[in-house]
């Protein structure tokens, strides 16, 4: 190892223990960024929340609720192929099939896509939950009941470029967009794949950071040249407009948890376009 190259090392191997909590994209190449999400997608409620009083229930099942959202308003003229981008360790792609015929996951991170993979085969997949500290307990992973595993595959590959994936039924990107270098090109590949009638699932908490995405490209987030707040809704639905027609939108929140008595709670934008 040259000097040049061991200060980069040695970054890498201290970011590898950091929590998904944490900024930075090669957080979700660790084995623990794995672990974690395994428990957000699969874990049931009593181990993904404890029951302590006035604990946020309905933030539960977030990878579960967003794919329903999805199959609820799909065609049944289009359920043929089914994109789930940012898919991570794929329990909305499992829970798609259950709607669509062909469900493809697609994710930046190689160790999601192997967790995603790992699960299809297998059916279940082990992962480690922290307690507290440094206490942790071996959990598993299930796959969802009624799910249809043979009807999902699961690519690595980039949101911003996902290349000639030819005409979809659906695209379902949840909390993806304010992790992309470049959102406005997957809002645009949105408009240019999906069929006449086919749905994009935009889910998003519009937690715009420069660490992930420049601070030229947010979509809203910050103020104009008139120091007037420019809201990420409003200009997401300007970009889509043109081609989608907007059929219904909720507040979908979501909990991540990091030990037994930590967690992070956050509250998507959820918005489901029909295109025109």
């Amino acid at each position: 190892m040259s000097e040049a190259t061991a200060p980069a090392a040695k970054k890498a191997k201290t970011e590898e223990v950091r929590s998904t909590t944490a900024s930075g994209s090669v957080v979700y190449e660790s084995q623990r960024a794995v672990d974690e999400y395994l428990q957000f997608h699969y874990a049931p409620p009593q181990r993904a929340l404890p029951e302590f009083s006035g604990a946020p229930t309905q933030a539960l099942g977030f990878a579960a609720r967003v794919a329903a959202i999805a199959a609820k308003h799909a065609s049944p003229s289009r359920v043929g192929v089914a994109y789930d981008v940012g898919c991570a360790v794929g329990r909305s792609s499992f829970e798609l099939t259950k709607a669509f015929q062909k469900v493809v996951g697609v994710d930046f991170s190689h160790a999601f896509v192997a967790a995603a993979q790992g699960m299809k085969k297998n059916g279940k997949l082990e992962y480690q939950s922290t307690e507290i500290a440094a206490i942790r307990t071996t959990q598993v992973a299930q796959m969802p009941g009624e799910a249809l595993p043979e009807r999902a595959e699961f690519r690595q590959g980039d949101a911003c470029n996902l290349g000639d994936i030819g005409e979809v039924d659906c695209i379902l990107a949840a909390n993806l967009l304010c992790r992309l270098p470049d959102p406005h090109a997957f809002l645009m590949k949105a408009g240019q794949c999906i069929r006449p009638d086919g749905l994009f699932v935009l889910v998003s908490p519009y937690s715009w950071l420069e660490e992930y995405t420049p601070k030229e490209k947010w979509i809203g987030g910050q103020v104009d040249k008139q120091g007037d707040p420019i809201d990420s809704h409003e200009a997401v639905s300007r970009i889509l407009e043109p081609c989608f027609t907007l059929v219904a939108r909720s507040d979908e929140p979501f909990l991540l948890r990091e030990h037994a008595r930590k967690f992070q709670l956050g509250v998507s934008d959820c918005t489901v376009w029909r295109r025109k």
